[in-house]
């Protein structure tokens, strides 16, 4: 790939980054008037409560939760933050209060830190009156970052519930189903706990659809709660797009429920590439799925890219066409990278260094492949979380 070519699609990949941006995604739905606090049209008296409680959980928590403390312009009586391991790192100035409970914790497992972070969410909504103002920042990952178990279930338990449905090729619909029967702040628990308190859900989505009782598992899915998505993965596919055809490209969003097995849709996709006009960029938003069976290393936009490298390879593709996948969060599966990227020479290329990509799919090791052969993507921890997009260009 030529670099004027990979400084075109790093562009566009930065160009849907901006749009998800989470801090950008709660001033689109929340602003001060005053002495309120609007919120999607609805109006919210800060001087009719006697405290705000701030619970912010998920990927995007940092940022979500320090936009949130600047539009108050007071500190909440109580903040706790739970996100990632490394997602943490600059702390966010708003947040840099004594009182503040900040928690790094496993993803997409559970961890010490996981419960230690429902614990602590727990414990922050005990107590509350129908004059405290809870407001919850939600986005993707909270469902492994936050665990308070219900009597009985150890967190044993719940890693092992967790590394099963991962390597099942279960979807975050059934995944999450599963985790919020698990867990008392899931599925509406976090505003349960919270009653007779007010309750605000900002969410940002990272699940096709944008079903409330599924990203990260219903934290507020209850009709007590007033509930906004403030950020999803269309936005980030639609300033794809338009990057795209800044850059001269016809550009066109395929879908933006894209799911099912990685690899099925990364040979569709290079398939469907094929057959596209010169200088054209086809884009795909949604969540696709592995299911494990060999002993590798990888993520699932890394499997889509290794599967569409074969298949384009197949068809006898050159560089002129290219698949870009990438996990908006920064990190695909349990690994250090977004993504990758492939074109139809990736395959050769990798051969001449004796790997050999149908046995790396075979064992699930994408990972290792791209390490090998050149085509990680790496952003590092992004701060935002919404899903996963993918690029099919034809130069």
């Amino acid at each position: 790939m030529s670099a004027e070519m990979r400084a075109e699609l790093e562009a566009i990949v930065r160009a849907a980054l901006r749009a998800a941006d989470p801090a950008e995604a709660i001033r689109r739905h929340v602003h001060r008037r005053g002495e309120s606090l609007v919120v999607d049209g609805a109006t919210y008296d800060l001087c009719a409560f006697d405290e705000v409680r701030l619970i912010a959980a998920g990927k995007a928590a940092a940022p979500m939760a320090a936009e949130v403390v600047q539009l108050l312009e007071k500190q909440p009586s109580v903040i706790v933050v739970v996100t990632k391991h490394g997602h943490l790192s600059p702390v966010p100035s708003p947040l840099c209060a004594r009182h503040a409970t900040l928690i790094e914790a496993g993803h997409p497992i559970p961890d010490e830190h996981s419960l230690r972070a429902g614990e602590a969410v727990c414990a922050a909504l005990r107590d509350c009156t129908s004059r405290t103002l809870v407001i919850a920042c939600v986005s993707g990952g909270a469902s492994a970052l936050l665990v308070a178990p219900y009597a009985g279930i150890s967190l044993g338990t719940l890693r092992a519930i967790n590394d099963a449905l991962l390597r099942s090729g279960a979807d975050i619909h059934e995944m999450n189903a599963v985790r919020a029967r698990l867990d008392r702040l899931k599925g509406g628990g976090l505003v349960r706990l919270a009653q007779p308190a007010a309750v605000v859900g900002l969410i940002l989505s990272d699940v096709i659809g944008d079903p409330l009782d599924v990203i990260a598992s219903g934290l507020t899915n209850d009709p007590q709660a007033h509930n906004v998505l403030v950020g999803n993965n269309a936005q980030a596919c639609r300033a794809a797009a338009q990057m795209a055809e800044h850059l001269g490209y016809a550009a066109h969003i395929a879908t933006t429920t894209l799911r099912g097995e990685a690899r099925e849709a990364g040979a569709q996709i290079a398939r469907d590439l094929l057959a596209l006009s010169p200088k054209t960029c086809r884009i795909y938003g949604g969540e696709t799925t592995v299911t494990v069976r060999g002993s590798g290393r990888g993520g699932r936009c890394q499997e889509l890219a290794l599967a569409a490298a074969l298949a384009l390879d197949e068809a006898g593709a050159g560089e002129t066409c290219c698949i870009v996948a990438w996990g908006t969060d920064g990190s695909d599966g349990p690994t250090d990278v977004a993504g990758a990227w492939a074109d139809g020479t990736t395959v050769r290329r990798a051969a001449a260094l004796g790997l050999d990509a149908r046995d790396f799919l075979a064992r699930n090791d994408s990972y290792t492949f791209f390490g090998r052969a050149g085509g990680h993507i790496r952003t590092g921890p992004t701060g935002t979380n919404v899903a996963d997009v993918v690029l099919a260009v034809r130069l």
